[in-house]
């Protein structure tokens, strides 16, 4: 059986909104806010467009990634993953609380200490500096 997941909001600024707009205006609030084209086999050579759908698999990305690099200006050496790294350290650098940074990212918090520990201990360290103990 296929465990559900409950839905996480993630509260987006104006200007990422604006930025949204072509893309989300006419759509419902429940739509996945990332879609694609998926194709239908009309002949054993042919697919056309048939409906668009949420990515399902990392593998979706692979084609169009290379233009995402090129039209956003980043180096051909960035992978996917980074945009998901880059988030975390900026959620916790900003403060967030590990359980929140790691729902936010359908990962666990055990996760997000193993791999991203130093950060915690900079904070740490960081916060016990300001105090007079």
């Amino acid at each position: 059986s296929v465990k559900a997941r409950p839905r996480i909001a993630v509260p987006v600024g104006e200007d990422v909104l604006a930025r949204l707009a072509p893309a989300i205006n006419g759509r419902q609030g429940r739509e996945p806010l990332l879609e694609r084209w998926r194709h239908k086999q009309v002949t054993p050579t042919e697919w056309v467009r048939d409906r668009r759908g949420a990515w399902t698999t990392a593998s979706e990305l692979t084609r169009p990634w290379a233009a995402i690099l090129e039209r956003a200006g980043l180096d051909t050496s960035v992978i996917p993953y980074a945009l998901r790294h880059s988030s975390i350290v900026r959620g916790l650098r900003a403060g967030l609380p590990t359980r929140m940074v790691a729902a936010i990212h359908d990962t666990s918090a055990a996760m997000i200490e193993r791999h991203y520990g130093h950060l915690l201990q900079d904070q740490a360290r960081d916060a016990l500096a300001g105090l007079a103990l």
